[in-house]
């Protein structure tokens, strides 16, 4: 009787469920540890092969293909499943057999990959030319699926006979509950994907899957939000961490929605990169999470079963599924007009959130058009090039991309799911408005990809440029009508907040706060009178008198207005004082500009503009930064204004048609996939083949180095004011041996430096090699300096040099974003020699005539001290410079005013 009372009393106990007891649970979770250890085991081998198969398509003059078995199975876990077994009585054996199934299957991979590994320790490719090693990858591709659907059965069984112990009651069993649907709608995503080790041909995946799954995460994890889950700490804990675990996946996807643009669709390469992404956040984040919130849910009584790992699966996927682009011109469509009624109490955290995504979303676009803005002006400066020839003849062919161009739509998803919490009206118009911005962008991109196939295809030899200019004007448009509906949006954005009322005016937030957007308002007006000088060419006088008086009275009053916010320095970055104290500093300096109100006299320098959209969008980024840190007080954040897009050459008559260049006798690659003419307004197409595009500079007829420029007496030498564009690949040893203050740390700083006399349109690569090469930083302007320095910064000395490497990837990242007629140089920065591979070496000569050049800066013992380093910057057409702390600053400016303005 007195056992009965007891186990009725624990039943009653909330969240507390007894049925199953400890050795129990123990005894199926071990089977959980099992097969989480043999997909862990699985999985290398299936990475492996991964890794291992597009060496079997690499030309013979390559290296041969290697393998080797990465994995050894182990016993443990298998043992210690099956001896702890025994506590589940009648219900092990069809657990166990379950478990041997599983484990046969991953025998059978095994196998496979030890057969792999021996036949390349025989040799025997060289008899049969790797037809064993493909039959032995497809064979392992089917062994898998058999190990899913063994593993798939293991976990049935250990659900049925979970289910059988647990009450299905109590807020740790419905928490489990909540937490299972979630975590199966992430496996069900996977499941829809496979890694195609033929990642060079694009065959699809499933974007649509991954779209729908955002919004269903997004609602899932909202309203795992809101639940009170009754947890006790530490598991109370382990339930938060897991929802930010799921913000953390939300990421993943968009960044694989929004990055699967045109040139993402030439291979499979982007989807592969997200399915493994996903794989690893699923693993690493939610299976260890919930696994975890189960053993501190053990203290409380309640025992669960763990979550299983997933691992990847491969297929060869050979049917191309060539990147369509289809134009729909952007039509402005009436908007109803907003409808914000004054709200009598104070505004919701989400009605604020719901207006913040529409301007994260506004600034994202501007990120995106900023872009695009400085590929295209790089083209029309090109075509101006070419339209001026009397025939293309003996001139390299015209190039352009754009790779990291992006429609931003999982921001404009964002913003559409969150408006739920405005008025039904007022999300009416806002969503219109937004979806309008979106349309413009799409049709800004179908239009660059049609220039790239144009261009691709040397169609502008045949038409002389005629459908570059049209599309280069049409994109001037689009830019003009961006801008002017994101202006509309924001301003309705900003009429909705103004209709909730502020309660808290008193608050040092609030009262700094609106300071320092009264300030940025009357920027931005001022900004826009100039814009209306330059975009019109009409006369204004710009009084910044306001402008200055309002600095003024921000600096005074800073320890007025910030009363009571706590000072936590500028080394935080969370320091409310720093936004505060930066902003008036570049309200200054856009003052200084808009008195000047320089004249834009000569097209081969900055147009004065530039610099006052700079000092206005540094004054936005310390607002928005402030808005972000209040914690209470709900500030709206600004949005950044876009540069003039100016090409020079678009929409000017065509000259006289001049013969075109005589047709050559180069054969295409494949005949067959040769694009036919079409009309690219209507629909564009690209048969399998036509994905590949090997980019050619107009400087390939260059056979002698490139002039150095030495300043003129009295010139400034820190003044870029003549100097061509700059791409600089900085391509720096972070060997141990570089780990001296004489030679990297120098080099870093010597770096920073360089950028207050770098301009807006001058980019710069960083890449560190020691082992495997790392792009820290591609092609970004100089004047993103908070990036270059937490590049820069990242910089640490380890392991061994290995610069053929990172020569590889320098020239390939100094090709892709190639800048016609400007400085495209690659530095690197070393203390030892090391011996160059022939392909390394053909590469080096081939782009030394291409206009990429290879200057060498030696850390090591002097001039002379490295003849081989001396000879590669000579065959790179460069310069080579024995570097030291007092020439370093001097040797780096020499190398971006390597080369002046034509």
């Amino acid at each position: 009787m007195r056992l009965f009372i007891k186990a009725l009393l624990l039943v009653c106990m909330p969240g507390l469920a007894i049925a199953i007891t400890p050795a129990q649970q123990k005894a199926l979770n071990s089977y959980v540890e099992y097969a989480n250890h043999s997909a862990g085991e699985v999985a290398q081998v299936v990475q492996s092969l991964m890794a291992y198969y597009p060496s079997l398509a690499k030309p013979s003059s390559w290296s041969m293909p290697r393998y080797s078995c990465p994995v050894q199975l182990e016993d443990y876990y298998l043992k210690n499943a099956l001896t702890l077994s025994t506590a589940l009585a009648s219900q092990a054996a069809p657990l166990n057999a379950r478990l041997n199934d599983l484990r046969a299957a991953a025998e059978k991979i095994d196998a496979q990959c030890k057969a792999l590994d021996t036949y390349h320790k025989l040799g025997d490719y060289k008899q049969d030319n790797y037809a064993k090693a493909r039959e032995i990858v497809t064979t392992v591709q089917s062994l898998v699926k058999d190990y899913q659907a063994k593993q798939t059965a293991l976990q049935t069984a250990l659900d049925a006979a979970y289910k059988k112990l647990v009450p299905s009651t109590g807020p740790y069993r419905q928490a489990d509950d909540k937490l299972q649907v979630a975590m199966a709608q992430e496996r069900a995503l996977l499941d829809a994907w496979t890694f195609n080790l033929q990642q060079e041909t694009h065959t699809g995946w499933p974007v649509e899957q991954l779209q729908q799954s955002i919004v269903a995460t997004m609602t899932l994890v909202e309203d795992m939000k809101k639940i009170s889950t009754g947890l006790k700490y530490p598991a109370s804990s382990s339930w938060s961490n897991l929802i930010e675990s799921w913000y953390t996946i939300l990421e993943v996807k968009r960044r694989g929605w929004d990055e699967y643009n045109f040139d993402a669709q030439k291979s499979d390469a982007h989807s592969n990169k997200v399915y493994l992404d996903l794989i690893n956040y699923y693993n690493g984040t939610l299976v260890s999470g919930y696994n975890s919130l189960l053993d501190y849910a053990a203290a409380d009584g309640y025992r669960g079963l763990k979550a299983f790992a997933y691992f990847p699966r491969y297929d060869i996927r050979t049917q191309a599924v060539p990147p369509a682009v289809t134009i729909k011109p952007f039509q402005d469509a009436a908007v109803p007009p907003l409808a914000a009624t004054p709200a009598a109490t104070p505004m919701s955290r989400a009605v604020y959130t719901s207006l913040d995504r529409y301007i994260d979303y506004i600034n994202e676009t501007w990120r995106q058009t900023r872009y695009m803005q400085m590929v295209l002006t790089n083209l029309s400066s090109s075509a101006d090039y070419y339209r001026k020839l009397e025939s293309f003849e003996r001139h390299g062919a015209m190039s352009f991309n754009y790779p990291d161009f992006t429609v931003p739509r999982s921001a404009h998803q964002q913003a559409m799911v969150a408006s739920k919490a405005l008025p039904p009206a007022v999300a009416a118009t806002l969503n219109a408005e937004a979806t309008q911005i979106l349309t413009i962008l799409q049709e800004m991109d179908a239009l660059a990809a049609t220039l790239q196939i144009d261009v691709q295809e040397k169609r502008y030899e045949k038409d002389r440029l005629a459908r570059v200019t049209e599309i280069l004007d049409r994109e001037k448009e689009l830019m003009k009508a961006w801008d002017q509906k994101k202006e509309k949006l924001y301003m309705d954005i900003r009429q909705t907040f103004n209709a909730w009322p502020q309660t808290n005016k008193t608050a040092s937030w609030y009262v700094a706060g609106k300071a320092l957007g009264d300030l940025a308002d009357l920027d931005r007006d001022a900004l826009f009178q100039a814009k209306q000088h330059y975009d019109n060419e009409t006369p204004v006088t710009i009084s910044t008198t306001a402008i200055d008086a309002s600095l003024r009275d921000v600096i005074a009053r800073e320890y007025e207005n910030m009363k009571g916010i706590e000072k936590i320095g500028r080394n935080n970055g969370n320091c409310p004082y720093t936004p505060y104290e930066d902003l008036p500093e570049s309200s200054r300096k856009l003052s200084e500009e808009l008195r000047k109100l320089a004249p834009a006299v000569d097209a081969r320098r900055e147009h004065p503009y530039y610099y006052m959209v700079y000092h206005y969008n540094d004054v936005v980024d310390d607002y928005n930064k402030f808005c972000e840190l209040s914690p209470d007080v709900l500030l709206l954040k600004k949005v950044k204004q876009p540069q003039l897009f100016l090409p020079r050459y678009a929409g000017q008559p065509l000259p006289d048609k001049r013969p075109a260049r005589p047709p050559t006798t180069q054969v295409p690659a494949n005949d067959a996939t040769k694009i036919p003419e079409q009309n690219p307004s209507v629909k564009v197409t690209r048969e399998p083949g036509q994905n590949t595009h090997t980019v050619q500079h107009d400087t390939v007829y260059i056979e002698r180095r490139d002039t150095v420029y030495l300043s003129d007496a009295g010139e400034d030498i820190r003044s870029m004011e003549g100097y061509a564009t700059n791409h600089m690949v900085l391509l720096l040893d972070v060997s141990g041996s570089m780990n001296q203050p004489g030679k990297l740390p120098l080099l870093k700083k010597s770096v920073l430096d360089l950028l207050s006399m770098m301009r807006v349109e001058d980019q710069v690569t960083i890449i560190a090699f020691s082992g495997k090469p790392k792009a820290l930083l591609t092609a970004a302007s100089f004047k993103e300096e908070e990036k270059i320095r937490e590049a820069v910064d990242e910089l640490q000395s380890s392991g061994k040099t290995d610069g053929n490497a990172g020569l590889k990837l320098a020239y390939k990242l100094a090709d892709q974003h190639y800048i016609r007629g400007g400085n495209n140089r690659i530095l690197l920065a070393t203390d030892g020699e090391f011996s160059v591979d022939s392909d390394v070496a053909a590469l080096i000569d081939k782009f030394s005539r291409e206009d990429i050049l290879l200057s060498i800066f030696n850390f090591g013992k002097g001039m002379g001290a490295s003849k081989s380093l001396e000879k590669l910057a000579t065959a790179g057409k460069g310069n080579y410079a024995a570097i030291s702390a007092q020439n370093v600053d001097l040797k780096l400016i020499r190398e971006v005013k390597a080369k002046k303005k034509k």
